[in-house]
């Protein structure tokens, strides 16, 4: 791969990155009841609303109950991993993928994100509870909510030993354990 192709690869998986992120962000922020007024809510919904209000708009959710699953969003990430595997192959390798490869290359960056994803905010949360325990800010809130549901499981199987939470870095080992496996075990390293 010649160095301008390398660039270029570096800021196309890099922008697609950053957009499946945010989307990921607020899938997570609606499953754990982050208000839609919180400070962190607010931003990911105005970077998401351009690309997911369309979708919401051709296909409004049912009124009456608010849902814990944000599906217009889930949906949009779908297609947004979709196209960016349909653009790797003639861009970067110079021939289409599959339609095979493809959808196995999108299952496995919706098994591997979030994963990932969790794995960063467990350490962040690790780390700000080094630094200073009573670390009160909203994305301290956010991370404690986004966080705890696979944290509180894991602390009930795995004792404080000494006064040390060793539950974080046992989740953060499964969860690593589990994108390594995943993206050694797909045919080309795209991810």
């Amino acid at each position: 791969m010649s160095g301008l192709l390398a660039v270029g690869y570096f800021l196309f998986v890099l922008f697609f990155s950053l957009l499946t992120f945010l989307l990921w962000a607020r899938i997570a922020l609606r499953y754990v009841h982050v208000s839609a007024v919180h400070p962190v809510s607010q931003s990911i919904n105005i970077l998401c609303n351009p690309i997911v209000t369309p979708l919401t708009r051709l296909f409004p959710p049912k009124k009456g109950r608010a849902n814990r699953y944000d599906w217009h969003c889930f949906l949009i990430l779908v297609g947004v991993e979709l196209l960016k595997f349909i653009v790797i192959g003639p861009l970067f390798l110079g021939a289409m993928l599959s339609p095979v490869l493809m959808l196995i290359y999108t299952i496995a960056d919706l098994i591997v994100q979030p994963c990932n994803l969790l794995f960063y905010a467990i350490l962040i949360r690790v780390i700000m509870s080094w630094v200073n325990p009573r670390w009160q800010n909203p994305l301290a809130d956010v991370l404690q909510r986004v966080t705890e549901p696979v944290l509180k499981p894991a602390r009930q199987a795995i004792p404080i030993a000494s006064g040390i939470d060793f539950s974080p870095f046992v989740v953060m080992i499964i969860l690593k354990v589990i994108t390594l496996f995943i993206t050694a075990s797909l045919p080309l390293q795209l991810i």
